[in-house]
Order: C-alpha cells, then structure tokens, then sequence
C-alpha cells in the first residue's frame, strides 16, 4: 500500500503548493479531504517562524491558545471554550500519541499543554470540528496533529542550526539544533536522532510586594528579567523495513524545561505598558516530558494493519507565591505581607494502544477502523508551608496553611470505523461511528488552615458510555471544486468533581442550587456540529479559496466555578452555542511570489443563566474572540550569487474576548491586539554551499497583548491577577548546516 510521507508537496510551476495530509488517518491532498484543515510542512513552519502551538493559531482560522508561557497552554477550537472537568475540548497528538497530560486539571494552563520542539517535525495539522469518530474523547472542539519526520532508509543525513537573537528590555536568547539519519543494513533500518536546546532570556521584571499594601510593589531592589525558559530534549528513532511489506519504528522523544518565572505580570501594580511581577518569593517550574512509542504496520495488496503503542509521562514541579493570598485570608491576625510559597507537584503517567485497519480497496468502497486503549494515572500533591518565623511574627500557632494529595485514574475503551462509499465518480457519502466507555476514580485528601479544623478525605468514580456518529457528504465539482457538508458528534468525558471544603465555602456553595451528586461528579458534555464547506482553486491554480460555515450545539457544558474561598469546582452549565465562518486565501500570481489570507468570526454564547454566578443567558463563552485574521506575503528572488532567497512580512490579529464571566470585573475584557513579524532567509548562502542563514523580526511594533488570565493554584483575588503576555520585539539571526 502506497503510504507518501505527510509532508510530501507537489506544486505547480506557478500555482499554490498541493499539500499532502494525513488527518483522516490516510494520506491524502488537503484540497480532496471534506473537511476543514489547515497545515503547515516544515518548510512553512520554519519561513514562518512558528515555533509554538501558539504561533500555529495565529495562523490558524478557528483555533486559540490560551498561553500562560512555555508548555503552559489551553487549546480552543471553533470557540468551544472550557477551562474545567479532567479533559480539554481539542485534542492534541504527537503522531498516533495524545499529549494532552489528561486528569490532572490540565486545563488550568499553568499546568497545561506541552510545546514539544518543532525541530525535525514533518509537518503541523490542525483538524477543526468535532474528530470524535477517529481520535475519540477531547476532540469535540477539533485537533491539533504534530508528525515528526521518518527516519531515511536510504540517504544519510546530517544537519545542524544555531539561532541568536534579543529581546526588547531582556536579554540574549539561544537556539541550538542537530540531526544525524544513517541508513543501516542495505537500506532495510535506519537510525534517526535530532537533538535541541533552546535559552530565551526573560523581559519580565520582579520587584519585592510593599508590605503594608499587598496590591502595591516597593520601589528598592529588584531581579531584572526572571523569566527565563532553559529548553532541552531530544528524539531517537530505530526503523526496520522487513520482508512482505511488514515495517517497526520505535522512538523516544524527552523534553525538560525550566522556567525562571512565570511568563506573566501581576495587575496590578503592573499592566501591559509595565511588565513586572510583584513576588517575595522565587517562582521556578519544571517540566519533564518522555514518550516512548512502538509502531508496527504491515501492508497487503488491498489494506494496511497498524498497531501503536505508547507511554507518556509528564510531570510538572510549580512553584508559586502565595504570600498576597495568605494576607488576604489570614489578616487579622496577620499584620503585614509576609513570604509564603505554595507548592505544586503534578504527575501523568499513561498508556495507549490502538490498532488499527486501512482500506485500500479498488471498487467505490473506502473503510478504516480499529480499537482504542487508554489509561491514566495521575497523582497530584500540593502545599503551602507555614514559612519559618510566621506563628512568632504574628502570635499564631499554625502547622500548615494547606496540604493536599490526589490519585486519580482514567480508563477509555473505544471500538471506533468509518467507512465511504463512492455513489458516483464525483458524490461520496462518509458515516462513522465510534463506540466508548470511559470509567473515572477519585480520591482526595485535604488539610490544614484553610481547610478548617477537620481534615477533607472524599472518593469518587464515574463512568460515561455511549456512540459518537458521524456524517459526510462530499461532491467533487471538478477537479478545482469541492463542496461538503458534515454532521457530527463530539464528545468529553465527565468526572468526579473536586469538593469545597464545608467549612470554608459550604455557604457559597449552597447558592449554586447544586444536587448532592453534582458536587460530587459532574457529567459528560457533547456537542453536534453541522458544517458546510468548500476548496477550490482558480485561474490554473495560482488562486486557493477554502471555507467552513459552521453552527454547533453544546449540551451540558462543563465550566469552572471560582468560589471566593479560594476553591473551586466544576459544573455542568446548561447549554451553550457557536457559529462562524473561517477563510483561507492563497494566491501566487508569480512563482517567485506568494499571498495568504485568513479569517475567522466566532460568536459562542451561553443559554441559560448558571445559578450562584455572574454568568448570563447570551454572555460570551471565555477566552473566544470574535474576530481573528492573519496575512503574509514572501517573496522569493535570486541574490546577488544566484542563490535562491525569500523576504516574507507576517500579520495576526487575535480580537478582544472576555475573561471572566463578572462584568465589574478589571480582568473582565482581554482587549485585542496585533502581531507584526519580518523575515529574511536563503537556503543557500554560496553556490555548492552547505550552509543556510536568515534574519527575523518577531513583534515589530513591539505590541504587548495580554495572552491568558491563568488561574492561580493557590487561590485568585478580585483585586489582583496574574495576566499572561506575548513576548516583545525581538531581533535575530540563524545559520543552518545541511549535508
């Protein structure tokens, strides 16, 4: 069975590159797939400067990263929009492997998404609208794909890059990269490593909090540029290529990072024209990735049998002050602000085996379909010592402020196929379906001041089962014409919920209206998306149009609810809805030049009011913008040497949204802002030269724009929040070796 790698470009002599994808599970062109997907190969990826799951959405129609800093990231797609439960609303992959560190509170984005190293990354797929029949649980909103590159059994390979470059008001940050691919055994194995390293100074400054007013920072000594973010980690593939077709890769991929400091200032005494922090303690973090995974494939004349199996570990070590919180809660008898750390320790260990059937069949008929496993062990601890000299400074006679520990278990079952049938040469019909039974445990142990005199030690478990279908018709007009319409279902699991102390949120929590199983779990919620699409291509393929209108149901969404407290827990809100429309435009008139535009409106509201909150019938789902939009332009030219070189101006607008659902709220509206990026580059710096350069511009008018309101995991103060922000102008330089 005829497998091309996911990257694989065909472009005409003047028109818009044909891309290959391999988002329905086989490969196939990107303007034949019925469905609404961007991608990026790593030729793009490198031009356009992405080096984050945040720049892909700013180049994206429909999707928002929620970004608190490095690996700290909540996904949003087609304005589905939740910050609560024990999984996100898209999915997130690394080849066959989801990484979305699930059960642990991922969705709070300080303990969120990893950024895995682009480096040596095929190609970026991004799968908008629900995915539930062919990656499951996670995916209603859509998914976000990343495909590393193969090992080569043929060509020897050895590459290296190196990038330097400054921030505005930071420092000096570095980029080292390298590859070795050696073809071993007569072209049947290969031996594929790429390693990387990534320093970025930070640009964000940390003043002492002014002790007899928590809200302000006093002006003495300061840290200059706290966040730093030190990335390391590498991939090693093995590849054997057997008789009768039969291939096995195995692979590891390891990413470490440590962070410095929060990649956010404090609101205030900051805000977005004064990036500082006001702390009195150190706020490092850790996050340490691996993924080992085995791929066994075996092809046959009219299919293909796969079988992947993967274990991922993730733990993340997070640092916090919490010596406002404390203050706030504990004064009297506490006088003045004093330094207090809270503690986060939060581990996934999980396991995923899928196996899988390919069609390949020579008649109308088309099927894939296979079986799914995936488990989840996810322990969490975390603390806020009384700090050495408290009970003497104020007379108290505390042990501990908070400690607390978690174990919880998720276990996925799936039987999952989609198959299509060719009506005519021009008409195909898609059903899919996939069945699922997910079962939860739960078990929470709490204790100290802010619990109250008697310790908190619950249990739980929950269990959802059901059929997510699928819909699709496809008509191929012609060969540059594509129109489609899909119905289909997505799908997140529930849970059992994270309980409120009684004796310090008890009265809060009676005004929510909640049942006594509400607190205690809360449910499944799902959505039904309705689609219509189109790819099309014009005047001999130097003009693409692609689209989506889209209108989607949710049911039962599930939120978080912040009570005053310092907890919080989750509920299931009712119901909630989403329209839009997203757009993408390429247009090379030349070879030597290329034009890309894209848009996205969203209007995501809630329907119905939610009990015991501020939020209302009609107010706009979190962290959703209405309106998003990018354009480029490259162009490429001869040097001077004859060497082939490209110029390209990138631009992304990422609309206001709100934050919280309180609109008396100073943190209520995240406003709007722009993102302007230059690039020059050749691949080539001399004729029959090995080595490459190229020169950028990130942020150009230096515009700081407010990427997350995260939430603290210790407590969060209406008077005072942490704001996530981009990083400000920054120039550099990279030179690349290739072999």
């Amino acid at each position: 069975m005829p497998t091309p790698a996911p990257a694989e470009q065909a472009a005409d002599e003047t028109g818009v590159d044909r891309v290959i994808i391999s988002a329905q599970k086989r490969p196939e062109k990107l303007q034949n797939a019925p469905i609404s997907v961007t991608a990026f190969d790593s030729t793009k990826l490198d031009e356009m400067g992405i080096e984050s799951v945040a720049d892909v959405a700013r180049q994206t129609p429909g999707l928002t990263v929620v970004s608190s800093g490095p690996g700290q990231n909540i996904l949003i797609m087609r304005g589905i929009s939740s910050t609560a439960g024990t999984a996100g609303t898209v999915g997130y992959y690394l080849d066959d492997t989801p990484i979305s560190a699930s059960s642990n509170a991922s969705l709070l984005s300080i303990r969120g998404l990893i950024d895995p190293s682009l480096f040596d990354i095929s190609q970026v797929e991004v799968l908008r609208g629900p995915q539930g029949t062919l990656y499951g649980s996670s995916s209603m909103g859509g998914t976000v794909k990343y495909l590393t590159k193969q090992p080569n059994l043929t060509t020897l390979e050895l590459s290296a890059d190196t990038t330097l470059s400054r921030t505005e008001n930071g420092g000096w940050n570095t980029y080292a990269n390298a590859l070795i691919n050696i073809p071993l055994s007569d072209n049947t194995a290969a031996f594929r490593l790429a390693v990387f390293g990534r320093y970025q100074d930070g640009f964000i400054d940390r003043y002492p909090i002014n002790p007899d007013n928590y809200l302000a920072a006093l002006p003495g000594p300061k840290t200059d540029n706290v966040n730093t973010e030190n990335t390391t980690g590498f991939r090693a593939m093995l590849k054997f290529r057997l008789e009768d077709d039969l291939s096995i890769t195995t692979s590891i991929f390891n990413q470490h990072t440590l962070v410095g400091a929060p990649f956010q200032i404090d609101e205030p005494p900051g805000n977005l024209n004064s990036l500082i922090q006001a702390r009195l303690v150190s706020e490092p973090s850790t996050q340490d990735s691996t993924l080992a995974n085995l791929t066994i494939k075996k092809g046959y004349d009219d299919f293909e049998l796969l079988s992947t199996t993967s274990y991922y570990d993730r733990n993340v070590r997070i640092n916090e002050d919490a010596s406002k919180q404390i203050y706030y809660f504990f004064s009297p008898p506490q006088t003045y602000v004093y330094p207090e750390t809270m503690i986060g320790d939060y581990i996934n260990h999980e396991y995923t085996q899928e196996f899988r059937f390919t069609s390949d069949f020579k008649g109308p008929w088309q099927f894939i379909g296979g079986a799914f496993y995936h488990y989840v062990d996810a322990p969490l601890a975390s603390s806020i010592p009384v700090t050495a000299g408290y009970n003497t400074a104020f007379g108290t006679d505390y042990d501990t402020f908070f400690v607390g520990a978690r174990q919880a278990t998720v276990s996925e079952t799936a039987l999952f196929g989609e198959g299509s049938y060719a009506i005519t040469p021009t008409l195909t019909a898609r059903v899919g379906l996939r069945g699922f039974r997910i079962d939860q445990t739960y078990a929470q142990q709490l204790a100290g001041e802010f619990v109250g005199p008697i310790p908190s030690s619950v249990t739980g478990s929950s269990s959802d089962k059901g059929v997510n279908p699928k819909f699709n018709l496809g008509w191929q007009v012609d060969q540059d014409l594509l129109l489609y319409v899909t119905a289909s279902e997505g799908y997140r699991q529930g849970g059992p919920n994270n309980p409120a102390p009684e004796a310090v949120c008890g009265a809060q929590v009676a005004g929510l209206n909640l049942s006594s199983s509400e607190l205690t779990k809360f449910a499944a919620d799902s959505i039904w998306n309705y689609e219509l699409g189109l790819k099309s291509a014009f005047l001999d393929n130097t003009v693409v149009v692609n689209g989506a209108l889209y209108y989607i149901k949710w049911s039962k969404v599930q939120q978080q609810i912040d009570l005053n407290c310092g907890f919080n827990i989750t509920a299931n809100f009712g119901t909630a809805t989403s329209k839009g429309a997203e757009l993408e435009v390429s247009y090379r008139p030349v070879k030597q030049l290329n034009f890309r535009l894209t848009g996205d409106y969203t209007d995501a509201v809630l329907g119905n009011d939610v009990p015991g909150t501020s939020a209302k019938e009609g107010d706009e789902l979190l962290y959703v913008p209405k309106y998003t939009a990018s354009a480029s332009a490259e162009y490429t030219a001869a040097m001077l040497n004859g060497m082939p070189a490209y110029a390209r101006v990138d631009y992304s607008y990422t609309g206001s949204s709100i934050s919280l659902y309180d609109p008396t709220s100073p943190f209520y509206e995240s406003k709007g802002f722009a993102v302007l990026n230059f690039k020059f580059g050749a691949q080539k710096i001399a004729p029959d030269s090995h080595w490459g350069m190229s020169i950028f511009l990130d942020n150009a008018l230096n515009k700081i724009g407010q990427t997350s309101l995260p939430e603290a995991i210790s407590a969060d103060l209406p008077t005072t929040r942490r704001i996530g922000i981009d990083r400000p102008r920054t120039l550099g330089i990279n030179f690349r070796y290739q072999m």
